[in-house]
């Protein structure tokens, strides 16, 4: 379940877009110089940034203290619902031409009625000008009352927001625009704006800090708890997790892998493999816990280069004589499959395309009606998947976005920018979010620094919750990447970046945030209890 990348690049962006490419990347992959990972605001700020949402200044800054103007707010409230503007049913303002850069978004809030309020006698709205926080809440009230029924809407309208202005008794709450106060409490009730012990504020300027935590409020908001599939890879080293089988909807038993024999001969293989995709002694307790968890259960087959798997696919007889020994294992009463999960790496080649396609078909049809997933790397440098084909055949795509480790300069394994990236560009590839997974792998980057040279490790997840328990040693929020940050000392100066269960959460966020099938779990046996506390709560 591996797959490298070689290049790191760190870009900054212009106000308000994504990042230029650079090398390989287009994320951002460096910190805003005013925006540390102590900053109340990181979280928000950095994970509109993950989802291309929001980005920074040429000077290297958010400059989170500015006040957000209109026009710049309004454009992450279209872009945060989705929504864009329709040619066909033109607005018309006084001072908002058809060439200003932000008339398409401004456009599209006045069709939907979210800011009508917001432009005066003489049909100006004056984009510029600073927005102030009854405006903000007005424009998310009317959003977020546009999702209700005809039935909802009219009743809060009447009377609801009138019980949550006594409920909340702001100081200043007279301050409020009486014609606003309906969907501004709408806003307050649905949590989106927050008061403080001056009140609601209605006058103030929003800053763009604020701006951030307000619309990333929102994406959580409209991603709510959009049901995911759970697929946990049950390989390597996973027992200490066969009492969480309950908690997955599909366990792949990673316990085949391609043996290879030369021309015409090809094999499932289950044992001698240095990467450990074997079948373990007591394999049936593994298998009875899925069937009493109604867990359903893919057969795993495991190749890379040190398999020829390239070698392989190139050779039509060893195929035919592959697929028949899977279908054989696969319709094996015994195991109770109900599909089967192809993972080969390391295809590198676009000679590949079509021969790993046909491979996969004849996978398909040796499965005689049960499901195929397909596992894929992050589409930068391998070629050898043809991912519009893969995106047909099979009925589940995981795409495998965390090992971007790249040693040289200390990027993760699984830092939230490109994991976003990664998914944006696969389902931009010709792979439907409705059929793509988002593999998710508890893995940790140590970087020690000692005698003058910097030597790397990867702990398991328990040596790194044991270092946690020790005094003087925390983790925080490791800025851009939004991955469990931990230093001490300890005969070296250690540096570690960790996929602890709040990064988690934002991987799982970001699954429905894309609408995609689900996320799984490389592999089961990593996962600490507090990780699977979070994906118990996915389903």
């Amino acid at each position: 379940m591996n797959n490298k990348k070689w290049v790191a690049a760190a870009v900054l962006g212009c106000m308000l877009t994504g990042s230029a490419t650079a090398n390989a990347y287009e994320s951002r992959l460096k910190p805003f110089g005013d925006v540390p990972e102590s900053a109340w605001s990181a979280e928000h700020i950095y994970t509109l940034a993950a989802v291309q949402a929001l980005d920074g200044y040429q000077d290297g800054g958010f400059h989170p203290l500015a006040a957000m103007s209109r026009e710049e707010f309004i454009k992450l409230l279209v872009t945060a619902a989705k929504t864009g503007y329709d040619a066909g049913h033109p607005v018309t303002l006084t001072d908002v031409g058809r060439d200003r850069w932000s008339y398409p978004m401004i456009g599209a809030a006045l069709q939907r009625g979210w800011i009508k309020a917001m432009v005066d006698s003489g049909g100006a709205f004056h984009p510029a000008a600073p927005i102030r926080r009854e405006e903000v809440a007005y424009a998310m009230g009317s959003l977020l009352l546009d999702k209700l029924s005809e039935a909802e809407r009219a009743s809060w309208l009447a009377s609801g927001w009138k019980r949550e202005q006594s409920s909340r008794a702001f100081a200043d709450a007279a301050g409020v625009d009486e014609a606003l106060k309906p969907y501004v409490y709408y806003a307050v009730n649905r949590g989106m704006l927050e008061g403080s012990e001056n009140g609601l504020e209605p006058d103030k300027q929003l800053s763009r800090q604020e701006a951030a935590a307000v619309i990333n409020r929102l994406l959580h908001k409209e991603a709510g708890n959009k049901p995911l599939e759970v697929t946990g890879f049950y390989a390597v080293q996973s027992y200490n997790s066969l009492g969480k089988m309950p908690l997955l909807d599909r366990v792949a038993l990673g316990w085949w892998h391609l043996n290879y024999e030369g021309a015409g001969s090809a094999k499932l293989g289950s044992a001698g493999d240095p990467f450990k995709f074997n079948r373990p002694d007591g394999w049936e307790e593994v298998t009875a816990s899925a069937s009493s968890s109604h867990v359903s259960k893919d057969l795993m087959v495991f190749a890379n280069k040190s398999h020829r798997v390239e070698e392989f696919l190139g050779d039509a007889a060893a195929r035919k004589a592959f697929t028949a020994a899977l279908a054989e294992t696969l319709s094996d009463p015994k195991y109770g499959f109900t599909g089967v999960c192809i993972d080969f790496e390391d295809l590198y080649g676009a000679g590949k395309k079509a021969e790993f396609a046909a491979f996969l078909s004849e996978v398909k049809e040796a499965a005689k009606g049960k499901t195929l997933t397909v596992t894929v790397p992050p589409t930068y440098y391998f070629e050898g998947y043809d991912l519009p084909s893969i995106g047909k055949t099979a009925d589940t795509v995981i795409l495998m976005a965390y090992d971007f480790l790249y040693k040289p300069d200390r990027l993760p394994s699984a830092p939230l920018p490109l994991v976003a990236e990664a998914v944006r560009d696969t389902i931009k590839a010709g792979v439907p979010a409705e059929k793509l997974v988002l593999g998710m792998s508890k893995k940790t980057d140590q970087f020690i620094d000692q005698g003058g040279t910097t030597t790397y490790a990867s702990p398991a997840s328990s040596a790194v919750e044991e270092r946690l328990k020790k005094p003087g040693v925390k983790s925080t929020l490791s800025v851009p990447y939004l991955l469990g940050h931990i230093r001490y000392t300890d005969g070296g100066a250690h540096e570690l970046f960790y996929e602890d269960s709040d990064s988690l959460d934002r991987k799982i966020w970001l699954a429905r945030y894309y609408g995609l099938k689900g996320v799984s779990l490389w592999y089961m046996g990593q996962f600490t209890d507090s990780d699977w506390q979070r994906i118990d709560a996915v389903k």
